[in-house]
């Protein structure tokens, strides 16, 4: 339904994997469904004959200030969407509990839904894909404002989910 170049679930899946400081932790989202149907990036397994990418310093560091920057934007979206959903009425758990049984129709609410409860729905969800339009759009001006291409962006991400000492580094480069 939306977009994968760069949503949200590509820094929070860079944050789960390299265990950030708590400072710069995102939150997992409490209301954005759309991250849920995004699929995650693809994790490929490096084999001994697998070609790894190389990464110099200076894409790394640039790399590294684009996902601090990109924590920024994910952590403002977030609470924008949770706020969203708790003004529309519904309870989050409510909201999600609803959006499983419309992605997945076999997957019944425990309460049958009304039509208040639909038209709350639908007006949050739609909100909610404004906000991760305008967050994603953010994101891509970010990568390009800090001299990397979206696709060289992605290789980096990959290659430092694969390292473990990239992994480090780039830590290391957001928390200073």
């Amino acid at each position: 339904m939306f977009k994968q170049i760069l949503t949200g679930g590509y820094v929070f899946a860079f944050l789960l994997v390299g265990n950030l400081s708590a400072q710069a932790q995102v939150q997992k989202p409490v209301a954005p469904p759309f991250q849920q149907q995004t699929p995650a990036a693809p994790q490929t397994q490096a084999t001994p004959a697998a070609p790894q990418t190389q990464v110099s310093p200076e894409e790394l560091k640039k790399f590294a200030s684009t996902i601090k920057q990109l924590i920024v934007i994910e952590q403002g979206a977030n609470q924008e969407m949770t706020q969203v959903v708790g003004q529309s009425g519904l309870s989050q758990e409510r909201f999600m509990e609803i959006h499983r049984s419309q992605r997945n129709p076999s997957s019944q609410p425990t309460k049958t839904v009304t039509p208040q409860e639909k038209q709350q729905y639908d007006k949050a969800f739609s909100r909610l894909g404004q906000i991760q339009q305008q967050a994603e759009s953010k994101m891509q001006q970010v990568v390009q404002k800090e001299g990397l291409k979206v696709e060289r962006f992605n290789q980096i991400e990959a290659a430092v989910r694969q390292d473990p000492a990239l992994q480090k580094k780039v830590r290391e480069m957001i928390q200073s």
